[in-house]
């Protein structure tokens, strides 16, 4: 087997499931899944480009170039054929890597996720964030994330929030900032999606502040066939807030779609 690259994590030697985490997270927020996971999957966990490890791509990173990425990472790592799960910003690229690569994904995971098409006042909203995260630092955006990314049990346990908001506020801010441009020119994969010929689950929980019901609802109907997992009391991060439901679904789907 390939060495792992730094920026990545890796255990397990079944079949090959890839985490992607969301922005401005890292690797770091998929520890419980490698633990969990890799008695039954080869789990990978890879930085995105500009975020824990891995070396930024230049001041805007859209998510085709960091669907991109992940598949330079799995044939690094002598992967063909792989499922994959994203959660929120990783799971557009989940999304990019499903439509792209059909004979490479087996199945995608979308996580706390949406299809929704960039407004314009989204986009100029995000181009003017990178900008200020660029120049003030990050702190102001993993405050104000802080308030809205758990459920109303998670956000009273500080073994969950302090290490989330810890990573938050190592990201790197030209990392961030690339990743908000790139972001702010996502397609309408409301229409996109409509055409994806992989098999998907959508995972969401029930009080997320990012991803509401109005959210979850486009997305699963812009989907042929989706499985749907909906996870009670949990917010934007259903992988740290319910772990044994969430693993438990995202084992039996992964396994089904590589046993295919």
């Amino acid at each position: 087997m390939p060495a792992t690259p730094p920026a990545c994590d890796e255990a397990g030697d079944g079949p090959p499931l890839v985490l992607i985490h969301g922005h401005p997270f890292n690797r770091m927020m998929w520890r419980p899944q490698l633990a969990s996971l890799s008695a039954d999957l080869r789990v990978i966990a890879p930085d995105l480009p500009g975020y824990g490890a891995a070396p930024g791509r230049g001041r805007k990173v859209t998510m085709p170039e960091f669907a991109g990425a992940i598949l330079e990472l799995v044939d690094q790592l002598g992967v063909e054929r792989f499922a994959v799960a994203g959660l929120s910003m990783g799971g557009l690229v989940a999304m990019e890597l499903g439509l792209r690569h059909p004979d490479r994904v087996a199945g995608v995971a979308l996580v706390a996720t949406t299809a929704a098409p960039v407004t314009p006042g989204e986009a100029d909203d995000r181009r003017a964030l990178a900008d200020r995260i660029e120049r003030d630092g990050i702190l102001d955006l993993a405050l104000d994330m802080a308030g809205k990314l758990f459920g109303p049990a998670a956000r009273r346990e500080p073994a969950i929030v302090e290490p989330v908001v810890s990573m938050m506020l190592r990201t790197s801010p030209a990392g961030a900032a690339a990743a908000l441009r790139g972001r702010a020119e996502r397609p309408d994969y409301a229409t996109l999606l409509r055409d994806l010929a992989v098999t998907a689950l959508v995972v969401a929980g029930d009080h997320d502040g990012y991803a509401d019901e109005a959210v979850v609802a486009q997305l699963v109907g812009a989907l042929p066939a989706p499985e749907v997992v909906r996870l009670p009391g949990a917010g934007h991060l259903p992988n740290l807030e319910a772990p044994a439901a969430f693993d438990a679904a995202l084992r039996a789907f992964a396994l089904r779609v590589l046993a295919a």
